[in-house]
Formats: structure tokens, sequence, C-alpha cells
């Protein structure tokens, strides 16, 4: 029996990548907690456009982050999880040069990920 992954089961992941230290990750944990919680937010923005207008799901990420107040309505919610997106997605492509994001700065952006997860939530109920 396959158990349903769901984005709030992908944040808990991410959280846990966060609390728990393991020796044998300790290189790693930063940029995967970033991997997992953008992915939470491109399923929840996903799955927003599905509901709302499934043509969007045809445009890139960026013009669907650009045209969801138009939708959803101007909420700092939504201003929030772009600017989340945004800064996980270059931490995900940082270079050797560029220092990744500190773990206050990921854990401000899970939190980000979940107030989206349900904001997006309510507007499709």
């Amino acid at each position: 029996m396959s158990e349903r992954l769901t984005v709030s089961k992908v944040l808990d992941e991410a959280q846990r990548q966060l609390d728990e230290f393991d020796p044998h990750t300790s290189g790693a944990w930063p940029h995967a907690a970033a991997a997992l919680i953008r992915q939470s937010l491109e399923h929840t923005l996903d799955t927003f456009w599905k509901h709302k207008a499934p043509g969007m799901l045809e445009t890139n990420q960026r013009d669907r982050w650009v045209c969801l107040p138009a939708y959803l309505g101007d909420k700092p919610e939504a201003r929030e999880a772009d600017f989340a997106w945004t800064a996980l997605s270059n931490a995900c492509h940082h270079r050797a040069y560029e220092v990744g994001l500190t773990q206050d700065e990921l854990r401000t952006h899970l939190a980000t990920a979940r107030t989206f997860l349900k904001t997006v939530a309510r507007a499709l109920a």
C-alpha cells in the first residue's frame, strides 16, 4: 500500500530536515529543505491554477506568480510566497561562490509555504 504524498507531508519533511541533525547529511540538508519547500510552493500554486484557470499550467512558473493576484486578489500571503519561491529557486541553483540560505531563512520560507497552502485551500473551498 502506498501512502499518498501531500504538500503538508512534504513540508513536514522539510521541517524534519531543519530540526534533526544527521551527521550523514550535514552538508545536504539546507539544499534538501530548500528544494522541498520550493516544490511545495509550486505544487500549491499549480493546484490553484488547475481549479481556477487550467490554461495557466501551460505557462512558466514566473508567469503563474505574476498572474496570481488577478485571480486570488492582492494578498500578502501570495506576495510572500512569490518572494519565498524566488529566494528558494536561487538557493537551489546557487553557485560555489554564493552563500546559501540560513536555517532561519529556510524556517521563514517554510512558514510562508504553510500559510500559502492554507490561503489557497480557503480560496478553493
